[in-house]
């Protein structure tokens, strides 16, 4: 890494009101220099763009039309950058004084790795966990390790992960040559699991970075709590994700696990009263079936590293409470069959 490397920090913003201008106000407060920060505006109604200009006339900021969503708004940023390493930041997010230096630092340490996390707390109680890197699960699940815990230093380990969160990713420009930019048509959510399985698949790494630390503001975009919408948007995404990422033995082996969790989840969309938005899921993902057939034979042909050298990356494990009381089960059960089919598959 070089000591003076240009780093472009790249804020989506969607009516942030004023927690954009506090994520501005902490991003240049930072200890290291030079940065450029680019504000891109997904269409927002709220004034806060406005204000940004006001506030902060050194910030790039670019305006779009209407909401294009997390994957195709940061696109823009990361076209309109100029730096080495790029950042997307929410603009709920608030860093530390010196967390730039330190995902930088990590990065000159870490010479495959691509993608860097730091630790981020809440906002709220900044004792609690929001994530301490994320961990890709075999059913497509983006979990976020340590969420809800308190921070008492048992993630304080510099280590590898499954994929960087999108709330705060660090990220070498190279990267984009071989992995390319978010997948617009996700939306919202997932964006960035799928980013780093891809990253993977063409041999660039993660990296939990715990001496950087910054603060989420969880819930200021789309309000606290799983609604029915987000709902929707995880699971179309997620299985979206397994077919496009997955090589055809893989979903073969995994089958019988696959269709093991899809009830478990219908289940809960039914207990939940989503059990329309998990059906309205499976209907977008055959209206999408010809530019998911194009991604996923491009990703496929492309590809550097086979499913048998990602497995080991991957987790059977969901969070406490992910399926209510049944989640201890479902967890063995999917423990037990996922080593079984690894065994007889590869």
């Amino acid at each position: 890494m070089s000591g003076d490397a240009l780093v472009s920090v790249v804020v989506l913003n969607y009516n942030g009101g004023d927690a954009l201008l506090r994520c501005l106000r902490s991003l240049y407060e930072s200890d290291y220099s030079p940065f450029e920060v680019i504000v891109v505006d997904n269409g927002s109604t709220d004034g806060s763009v406005e204000a940004a200009r006001r506030g902060f006339p050194e910030a790039i900021l670019i305006e779009n039309r209407r909401n294009l969503g997390y994957g195709a708004g940061n696109n823009v940023g990361i076209c309109a950058s100029q730096g080495e390493y790029i950042v997307l930041i929410n603009n709920d997010v608030f860093v530390s004084r010196g967390w730039l230096r330190a995902l930088l630092e990590a990065c000159g340490k870490h010479g495959r790795a691509g993608f860097f996390q730091p630790k981020i707390l809440l906002q709220s109680d900044e004792r609690l966990i929001n994530t301490a890197g994320n961990m890709i699960h075999v059913a497509g699940f983006g979990l976020c390790r340590g969420i809800g815990e308190h921070d008492l230093g048992q993630y304080d380990e510099e280590v590898e992960i499954g994929f960087a969160s999108g709330a705060c990713v660090l990220f070498r420009r190279e990267v984009l040559r071989a992995v390319g930019f978010l997948d617009p048509v996700f939306f919202a959510f997932n964006e960035d699991t799928d980013w780093g399985w891809r990253a993977l698949l063409y041999g660039w790494r993660s990296v939990y970075v715990p001496s950087a630390v910054v603060h989420h503001e969880l819930g200021h975009s789309w309000g606290k709590g799983l609604t029915a919408k987000k709902f929707y948007y995880i699971e179309r995404n997620r299985v979206f994700m397994l077919l496009k990422n997955y090589s055809r033995r893989s979903l073969a082996i995994l089958l019988p696990l696959l269709l093991f969790i899809e009830p478990c989840v219908l289940a809960y969309a039914l207990v939940k009263g989503w059990f329309g938005s998990k059906i309205r899921s499976y209907l977008d993902i055959l209206r999408l079936r010809q530019y998911l057939l194009r991604r996923r034979n491009l990703l496929q042909r492309r590809r550097k590293l086979s499913d048998k050298v990602i497995f080991p990356l991957l987790t059977t494990e969901v969070p406490q409470g992910y399926f209510g009381g049944l989640t201890l089960g479902v967890n063995r059960i999917m423990s037990f069959f996922y080593h079984i089919l690894l065994k007889t598959g590869h």
